[in-house]
C-alpha cells in the first residue's frame, strides 16, 4: 500500500488514531495525535500538535478540529516534511510510515492492533476534571446540573467552560508555594461559576490551603455569593463588593484571576497583580476599547477605514501589548485559546507565570514602542507602570 492510499482511508469513523513522531529539522512541532471526534454530529478530526522545546521547559500543545478534506491535505504534507515517522491505527488494522532522508516513504502493516475504538462524542469522552455525575452542589444552585448529577443541556457550554478553565489552573498549581497560605483573587466574579469551581477544584479536590476572594461591583450578586459560600462550608471563600483600581484589601496576593474585566479594568487588574509580585495571573480581557477609540497609525488607514476590522484590531494590539508588558516585567507569559470561538468571541488567555527578572532586551522594548505606533498610542498598563 502507498501512502497516498493509507491517507484515503484515513477520513472516516473508522479512524482510530495516527501519532506522528520523529520531527524533521524544520518541523515547528515535535508530536502531533490525531483521533477523530464528533461535533454537533459532524465528524471532524482533532489534532493536538505538540509545539515548543522539551529541554527548554517550553512546550505546549494546540488543538485543532479539521475536515475530512483538510485532514488528507495536512497529512500529505506531514510526511516526509515535518516528520519521518507515523503510527495510523484503524479499526481492525493498523500501519507504520516510516521516511528516509532522501524522502522516500515506506508503509508497513503491523501484525496487531492494540488500541480499542472508541465513542466519537467530542463532548463525553473527555476526561474533565469534574466529571458529569459527581455531587457538585454549586453547580446544582447554579443551574448547571440537575439534582442526580447531569448536565442540564442549555448550559453544556458553560460545563466546558468550567473544565477548560480549571485545566489551565491545574497547569500551573506546581508554580505556586503549598508550604503556605495562599491568597487568590478574582476580579470582576459576576455571579462566580468559575470562583466557585476554583474553590472546590484547589480546596476541597486538591487539598491546598488556599484562601479565595471574589471582587465585583453588584451588591446582590456579592450577597448571594456569600450565602452560597456559607451555605456549602467554603470557609476560606468570601466575596466583597468593589472595583479594581480601588481595592485595598490585602498586602501580598499570589495569585490573580480576570475574567472578563470590561476594557480598561483588566489593565488595572494586571497592574494591582504585577505590584503584588503575584506568582500567577490569569486574564481574559473584554471590551478593549481604549486603542479603537484614537486615530491609529496612516499606514492601516485600509483597515481602519472599517469600524469592525479596526475595533478586532485594537482589541488584538491591546492584548499583545499586555502580554509584552507583562513579560518586560519578568514574567512567562503566554496567550491561549480559552473557549472555541463559536462560544464567545472573548476567547483569548493570558496566562502568565513570574520567572526570573533581569534586563529587558532592546529589541523588546523596540518592538512594543513599534507596535504602540502602528495602534496610535499606548494602553492604561503601560501608563500605570510608567508612573
Amino acid at each position: 500500500m502507498t501512502y497516498k492510499e493509507l491517507i484515503e482511508k484515513c477520513g472516516s469513523e473508522n479512524l482510530i488514531r495516527i501519532v506522528l513522531s520523529k520531527p524533521t529539522k524544520e518541523s515547528a512541532e515535535s508530536k502531533v495525535a490525531i483521533r477523530p471526534v464528533k461535533v454537533k454530529e459532524k465528524l471532524l478530526f482533532q489534532l493536538t500538535k505538540s509545539v515548543g522545546n522539551k529541554e527548554s521547559n517550553t512546550v505546549k500543545q494546540i488543538h485543532e478540529n479539521l475536515s475530512d478534506k483538510e485532514l488528507k491535505a495536512y497529512l500529505e504534507k506531514s510526511i516526509p516534511e515535518k516528520f519521518m515517522q507515523g503510527l495510523f491505527e484503524l479499526e481492525g488494522e493498523g500501519y507504520s510510515v516510516l521516511s528516509n532522508k532522501k524522502g522516500t516513504i515506506t508503509v508497513v502493516k503491523n501484525k496487531t492492533v492494540s488500541a480499542k475504538k472508541e465513542s466519537l462524542d467530542h463532548n463525553r469522552t473527555k476526561n474533565y476534571l469534574i466529571k458529569e455525575g459527581d455531587d457538585v452542589a454549586f453547580l446544582k444552585d447554579l443551574g448547571v446540573m440537575t439534582a442526580d448529577g447531569k448536565i442540564v443541556k442549555s448550559k453544556y457550554d458553560k460545563f466546558k467552560q468550567i473544565n477548560r478553565y480549571l485545566e489551565f489552573v491545574e497547569d500551573i498549581t506546581d508554580k505556586l508555594d503549598k508550604n503556605k497560605e495562599i491568597t487568590i483573587i478574582d476580579f470582576g466574579c459576576g455571579k462566580s461559576y468559575l470562583t466557585f469551581a476554583l474553590y472546590h477544584y484547589l480546596v476541597v479536590v486538591k487539598r491546598i490551603n488556599a484562601n479565595i476572594i471574589g471582587l465585583d461591583l453588584k451588591t446582590d450578586v456579592i450577597k448571594e455569593c456569600n450565602r452560597l459560600s456559607k451555605k456549602y462550608k467554603y470557609d476560606k471563600l468570601k466575596f466583597i463588593e468593589g472595583d479594581i483600581e480601588h481595592f485595598e484589601g490585602v498586602n501580598h496576593v499570589d495569585m490573580v484571576i480576570t475574567l472578563h474585566a470590561c476594557d480598561t479594568a483588566t489593565d488595572y487588574a494586571l497592574y494591582k497583580a504585577i505590584k503584588w509580585d503575584a506568582d500567577v495571573i490569569m486574564a481574559v480581557p473584554c471590551c478593549q476599547h481604549e486603542l479603537n477609540r484614537s486615530k491609529g497609525s496612516s499606514k492601516l488607514s485600509a483597515v481602519n477605514k472599517y469600524g469592525l476590522l479596526k475595533e478586532r484590531m485594537a482589541a488584538i494590539y491591546t492584548d499583545a501589548m499586555r502580554a509584552n508588558l507583562l513579560t518586560q516585567m519578568g514574567y512567562d507569559t503566554q496567550v491561549l485559546e480559552f473557549i472555541d470561538m463559536e462560544h464567545t468571541p472573548k476567547n483569548i488567555l493570558i496566562r502568565a507565570v513570574k520567572g526570573k527578572k533581569g534586563m529587558i532586551p532592546e529589541k523588546e522594548v523596540n518592538a512594543l514602542k513599534d507596535l504602540e505606533e502602528l495602534a496610535g498610542g499606548s494602553i492604561t498598563l503601560s501608563k500605570l507602570l510608567k508612573e
